[in-house]
Order: structure tokens, then sequence, then C-alpha cells
């Protein structure tokens, strides 16, 4: 099963990222994290499915979209289906706040992470 504190630390590391990425700071940020885990004795392998849709169109300025899913499966011998429908939109704010040196827009930087993770377990089938 996976442990709540990957999460964080994905998170931690996708910031980090975002963090050293130049100029960044003042542009608008997406950060979709999802984590999609099954583990079962079904014959099929699981249907996991993340749909993500980014909307933001040009240059843009102070805004930051995060979301987080987590889907977890554990036991029985069906078919196991999940999914995950997510959907940012950013514009660009009327200003920045704060001081800001360099530029203060440009392209929305986009942070994906997506884990999907399917075990079959066959002792599952000698549950009954």
């Amino acid at each position: 099963m996976i442990k709540p504190q990957y999460l964080g630390l994905g998170l931690l590391c996708a910031g980090a990222l975002v963090s050293f990425a130049p100029g960044a700071s003042a542009q608008c940020v997406v950060a979709d994290v999802a984590i999609q885990a099954a583990i079962h004795g079904g014959e099929q392998p699981a249907e996991q499915v993340n749909d993500v849709a980014i909307d933001a169109k040009g240059p843009c300025t102070g805004n930051t979209s995060v979301s987080t899913g987590r889907q977890i499966q554990v036991g029985g011998t069906g078919e196991v289906r999940q999914t995950r429908q997510s959907r940012h939109q950013l514009r660009s704010s009327e200003q920045a706040s704060g001081p800001v040196s360099g530029p203060v827009s440009g392209p929305t930087v986009a942070v994906p992470v997506n884990v999907q993770v399917d075990v079959y377990n066959p002792a599952e089938r000698l549950r009954r």
C-alpha cells in the first residue's frame, strides 16, 4: 500500500523543481499529482485512467493550481476500474503581488505526476 508520506514527498519534489526553474516564481504553476494503486486477484489488469486538462491561454502571472488524488484498491477478484478527472483553468492575475524583478509573465509551468500501480495477488482467489 502506498504511504501518505510518499505523496508529501512527491509534492515537495515538485515544489523544489518549480522553485529552481528560472523565472517561474512570477509565472503560473499547475501541479497535478495522482496515485492509482490496485492490489487484487482479478483475472484482468486494472483499468486505470488519469484524465488531466490544463487550460492556460497566453502569458500568465501570479496564479497557482494544485490538485492531488489517491485511489487505492486492496483485495477482491472482480474487475478494477479507477478513473480520475482533473481540470485546471488559469488566467493571468491583474497584478503580481509584491515587487517582481525581471519578466513578470510567461508560459504556465505544468508539473504532472501520475503513478499507476497494478499488482496481481493470486492469494485473493483463496479467500472465499
